[in-house]
């Protein structure tokens, strides 16, 4: 278990709470949606920019999961 590993590890868990964020951030902005000028214009963005983040979601959870398999059960201290 590297060093370097383990900053890999932390790097992706940080990036993923920030794209869930970003995710958990959008959809309260899609609440307000039907009291806002230009709501389809603004909800097909949104739906836009949700498919993407939650793609790179499911990629940075990928990668947490193989660093953790990687570095073993110490991954969680």
């Amino acid at each position: 278990m590297t060093r370097s590993m383990k900053r890999r590890l932390i790097r992706a868990r940080i990036k993923l709470n920030q794209t869930i964020q970003q995710i958990l951030e959008i959809n309260r902005n899609r609440q307000k949606l039907p009291y806002l000028q230009n709501a389809d214009e603004r909800k097909y963005s949104m739906e836009q920019k949700l498919k993407v983040l939650n793609k790179i979601a499911e990629h940075q959870a990928k990668l947490v999961r193989h660093y953790e398999n990687k570095i073993g059960p110490k991954a969680n201290r």
